[in-house]
């Protein structure tokens, strides 16, 4: 028996079929549906934190990170994912709803430390914004805030107005209700 299975090792040896990959130096070719670390387009992200509720190990967090879009993301939070205890299962991906997290063909990670394999939203995002696009876009933020506080004003005059219209027109009908019934009282 055992002369049967150093027999087959030395056969397989001899054919020159390569069994063993040379790792760092030859990486193979992975498939397309490869699940490696996440990256996440920050001009699409809204915020909703729809991965962190599907995530099953509960290692998606949102954290606030300041170089996203405030229009689109109100709150600035955006994901941070501990690979530590992610399973690579891919749920948070299909879950979200802007289509801004995906899973790249990178699936190295190292660290000496926990710390050092929690990628917050400055490891993973892409399609950062520069410094003068960060303040035109707070610029129109502000801008909005200030319309939709004025509108809101307008609403309340408004409804206070039609309020106090509906009042009047309740007490003419009750005082004249009451001239009426003094009239046929007398």
């Amino acid at each position: 028996m055992v002369l049967k299975n150093l027999k087959m090792t030395l056969k397989r040896s001899m054919s020159g079929v390569e069994v063993t990959r040379l790792y760092p130096e030859k990486i193979m070719e992975l498939p397309e549906a490869e699940r490696g670390v996440h990256v996440l387009e920050i001009r699409k992200c809204i915020g909703c934190g729809a991965c962190a509720r599907i995530c099953p190990n509960d290692c998606i967090e949102l954290v606030p990170y300041a170089r996203g879009n405030p229009l689109k993301n109100k709150k600035q939070q955006y994901p941070q994912i501990d690979y530590g205890r992610c399973m690579f299962c891919g749920l948070c991906v299909d879950d979200c709803p802007a289509n801004c997290l995906t899973m790249s063909k990178v699936f190295e990670i190292a660290g000496w430390e926990r710390d050092d394999i929690v990628y917050g939203p400055e490891d993973i995002a892409v399609g950062q914004y520069t410094d003068q696009e960060l303040a035109e876009l707070a610029e129109e933020a502000k801008k909005a805030a200030e319309e939709k506080k004025r509108k809101a004003a307008e609403a309340a005059k408004a409804k206070k107005a039609k309020a106090a219209k509906a009042k009047a027109a309740e007490e003419g009908e009750k005082g004249s209700g009451e001239k009426a019934a003094k009239k046929k009282a007398e």
